[in-house]
């Protein structure tokens, strides 16, 4: 399936536009379910599912406002809250937070909820947070969500954007939910580069790289040291907030940082007992390294410890592990008082990083939606873009 070209806006800010499409409104939902490949590979109906559904869970989704009447998202998400400013508020037709809710907490509709995008943690629930990327405020809308999801019950964070800079307030909060029994879960990048984007690059984080169906490497996934897993990010189609019931296709470490999130609500909902990093150890124990040679002890720079499987997590006997888990943990840069953000943050984007926009400071949605070969609807795509 062709990848269109990607629009460049933002002008100053090198950035990717995005192209979206819309499954004709009349089109049995099933087509879509059954374009959900990587639920196919990962055999949830067969193997994840009768374990775990992510029932009790909550996962924090700090991204692009979310649809909250899509048809598959019906109740599944809590009350949230907007992060962006007045004066800059974030932009409600971007469908990049929409699609990620849907990979991971998605019930799909209909009859016995057999039509639409059905998430890899369906009972799992969804706390939004609103941020705006093209923000001058950015890290300190995602400093603050995260502390918010913190003191509002989320279990697992899900945050798919990512920025070549390092910000101190940013990893102030990670340290803090990282100290409150919370899992971490960031997009490596989409520029196909040797470095990983913040927040994902902060330790203790879980850095996740992208996949092909093929369980090749995604050649736009940013790797190297600090990478953690790899999960699937092409040809992935998800619920978009155009209509109740559009979708969109697309490939990015957004989707595949979202399955991670989602695989992480699976363990804490059958293991509640254990800690996040023990949560963290099961995810990267149960990965497997297609690269891995006899005697290897540190991971991969392409597949980090491996690529997700979440059936083996929640099935495979074995010791919880430390309380910290298997990752080392971030330090907080503002325990001893120190106040304000980084002093410098690399400008510019990739030409291979963005759905929806990107933000100032290098903070981008980490998605590349690519439209498909039927169902386009060119009205729709020139006016979002």
């Amino acid at each position: 399936m062709a990848l269109k070209r990607s629009l460049r806006t933002l002008g100053a800010v090198t950035a990717v536009g995005v192209l979206l499409l819309t499954t004709a409104l009349t089109a049995h939902a099933d087509a879509a379910r059954n374009k959900q490949w990587a639920l196919q590979a990962f055999k949830a109906q067969q193997r994840i599912w009768p374990l775990s559904t992510g029932k009790g869970v909550v996962v924090a989704v700090i991204d692009s406002p979310i649809r909250v009447t899509h048809l598959d998202l019906t109740g599944q998400l809590l009350v949230g809250k907007d992060f962006a400013s007045s004066s800059a508020p974030a932009v409600a037709s971007d469908g990049h937070g929409t699609m990620v809710a849907s990979l991971i907490a998605g019930r799909g509709h209909g009859p016995n909820q057999a039509d639409g995008i059905m998430g890899l943690a369906p009972s799992a629930k969804i706390l939004p947070l609103t941020v705006n990327v093209k923000a001058a405020g950015i890290y300190q809308q995602i400093s603050d969500a995260i502390r918010f999801a913190v003191d509002h019950g989320a279990g697992v964070i899900n945050i798919s954007l990512g920025g070549v800079g390092k910000d101190i307030a940013e990893q102030s909060a990670v340290a803090y939910a990282e100290s409150n029994n919370v899992v971490v879960v960031a997009g490596s990048g989409n520029d196909g580069a040797d470095a990983i984007c913040y927040p994902a690059a902060f330790p203790g984080v879980v850095a996740v790289g992208g996949a092909a169906e093929d369980g090749s490497i995604w050649a736009e996934s940013n790797r190297g040291p600090g990478l953690v897993l790899v999960a699937p990010s092409t040809g992935i189609l998800g619920d978009d907030s155009g209509t109740d019931s559009q979708y969109s296709l697309g490939n990015g470490t957004s989707y595949a940082t979202a399955y991670v999130s989602a695989a992480a609500a699976l363990v804490r909902a059958k293991f509640p007992g254990l800690t996040a990093g023990q949560v963290i150890n099961r995810l990267v124990k149960t990965a497997r390294d297609p690269n891995a040679v006899a005697g290897q002890t540190t991971p991969d720079p392409h597949y980090g410890y491996g690529i997700l499987r979440p059936d083996a997590a929640l099935n495979t006997t074995m010791a919880a592990g430390p309380a910290a888990g298997p990752l080392p943990q971030v330090s907080d840069p503002l325990a001893g008082g120190v106040k304000g953000n980084s002093a410098a943050v690399k400008q510019g984007g990739s030409s291979g990083i963005g759905a929806g926009a990107a933000a100032v400071g290098g903070v981008v949605l980490l998605a590349l939606v690519a439209a498909m070969a039927v169902g386009v609807s060119r009205r729709r795509r020139r006016s979002r873009a």
